[in-house]
């Protein structure tokens, strides 16, 4: 519990000899694997010096909402506690660094595949919601499952099996951005691929190289939005994370608070978009490497490769220009779908989705986002008191610890937007969220109860219980 909440330093690592080192590695792949062409061009990002300071329970609590859309079971209530409960014993400071715990660092092969994946997911985030921050001053960002976006405008029509294969070169998630001014109402995208390994730093440029193919999968009025790609390496030592920002064009969409509660206020409509094939760049017109090759880089050996892109061109997602208002339609109802989910309340999640999101056509090409048979899977949200006078409304799971204790995890939403959203009030909560968070009081560290209360209004609550509480 103490380890859950102590702030520790995450660092950061972004540089022309990394993006030299994805290069090559992209260049040196190309040869068999055509995929390896067709990326964003990549540049350095500014991160500071001295890396940045988070908890472990911000990286699970980042984990726990982005992945809330991916269960669609009547056991959804208890299966989206699990990224919580799995892995509230991973991570730990040492020496001052966020690094794994020693537990954490010697599962199995096949174990460390999924940890390096889902962590790498709550570590991204963390550093992108971060990066974002200090880049767009005023901005809140909101992640959504790209392939729930993408859901709601694009058919696959090449069978389950090859439709599992392509998600292989999209990307993980869209952040959507919102900035509210006393006139003005702003969204903008930024497009975001996570990574994370256990092997040597070396095998980050590989998995960065595959990152910059998935990230340019998706356009909106014929531009590539900007983006972020962040892989992390996991060490009992501590870890780092690599970040490259491939740039883009900027702003989704703009209006008043009028325009913005009028395009909300309706149900989108799925689209029957097709992608397209990626075009290669001509030679000459390819990014190349510019320095030395790293001594790491050089001493790399390929690893057995789970993300290991498709064979042929990837394929590119184009949201026409005219339909930019459509597609602000729904990364704004995926994110209130997000946090609606997240507190446990199924059946007003589900007013947000789309038909085609919420698996109403055939299930074997479009699997259902939601499902709510039995209908005890409906609802299972609750009023949770928080200190100093907050509450929020959510649901919660207990596992037991042996010796009479009980370990509780609670998820949900701040009670006033919690209801803004069940309400349909989906602008009002885009505006409320981070200025909640702003005038919020400063939770307690107590060492017997975690708390993390993140700008989309969301809230994870981890305490260890006795017995007979």
């Amino acid at each position: 519990m103490r380890s859950l909440s102590h702030q520790s330093l995450l660092a950061l690592n972004s540089s022309d000899q990394l993006v030299d080192d994805v290069l090559r590695y992209a260049e040196t792949h190309a040869k068999t694997r055509e995929a390896y062409w067709h990326h964003k061009r990549l540049t350095p990002v500014d991160v500071g010096t001295g890396g940045m300071r988070t908890t472990p329970a911000q990286v699970l609590h980042e984990l726990g909402v982005a992945t809330t859309l991916l269960t669609a079971s009547p056991l959804s209530q208890v299966a989206r506690h699990w990224a919580a409960v799995r892995y509230c014993a991973t991570l730990t400071k040492n020496g001052g660094r966020l690094a794994l715990t020693p537990d954490a660092n010697e599962v199995v092969y096949h174990h460390k595949v999924t940890q390096s994946e889902q962590l790498g997911v709550g570590l991204a985030l963390v550093v992108a919601k971060n990066l974002l921050r200090r880049q767009y001053r005023g901005w809140t960002f909101h992640a959504v499952d790209a392939e729930v976006a993408l859901k709601a405008g694009f058919v696959d029509g090449g069978g389950a099996v090859e439709s599992v294969s392509r998600t292989k070169k999209r990307p993980d998630y869209i952040l959507l951005g919102h900035h509210a001014t006393k006139t003005r109402r702003r969204m903008k995208i930024v497009i975001l691929e996570c990574k994370g390994t256990h092997g040597p730093p070396s095998f980050i440029h590989g998995q960065l190289a595959r990152a910059a193919v998935q990230v340019e999968a998706l356009s909106v009025g014929g531009s590539h939005p900007p983006s972020l790609m962040v892989a992390s390496h996991l060490a009992q030592s501590g870890i780092t994370a690599y970040v490259l920002d491939p740039p883009g064009d900027d702003e989704l969409w703009s209006g008043d608070d009028d325009e913005l509660d009028g395009l909300l206020s309706t149900t989108p409509e799925d689209q029957f978009w097709r992608p397209r094939t990626a075009i290669a760049q001509e030679p000459a017109a390819r990014q190349t490497p510019t320095g030395a090759l790293s001594p790491a880089s050089e001493a790399a050996t390929e690893p057995d490769l789970p993300d290991e892109l498709p064979p042929g061109a990837p394929q590119v997602f184009d949201i026409p220009e005219q339909q930019r208002g459509w597609f602000t339609q729904i990364l704004a109802r995926a994110v209130a779908a997000t946090a609606l989910l997240f507190a446990g309340n199924n059946a007003a999640a589900s007013d947000y989705a789309t038909p085609r999101q919420r698996g109403m056509e055939d299930g074997n090409l479009q699997p259902a986002l939601f499902n709510l048979d039995p209908a005890w899977a409906t609802s299972s949200a609750a009023t949770f008191p928080l200190p100093n006078g907050l509450s929020a409304e959510g649901t919660r799971h207990r596992a037991p610890l042996g010796r009479g204790r009980v370990l509780e995890v609670f998820r949900g939403v701040e009670s006033r937007l919690y209801r803004e959203l069940a309400e349909g009030q989906v602008g009002a909560y885009l505006t409320g969220a981070p200025s909640l968070f702003r005038r919020r009081l400063e939770l307690p560290d107590d060492g017997k109860n975690v708390y993390s209360f993140g700008r989309d209004g969301t809230v994870l609550v981890v305490r260890v219980l006795d017995g007979g509480a």
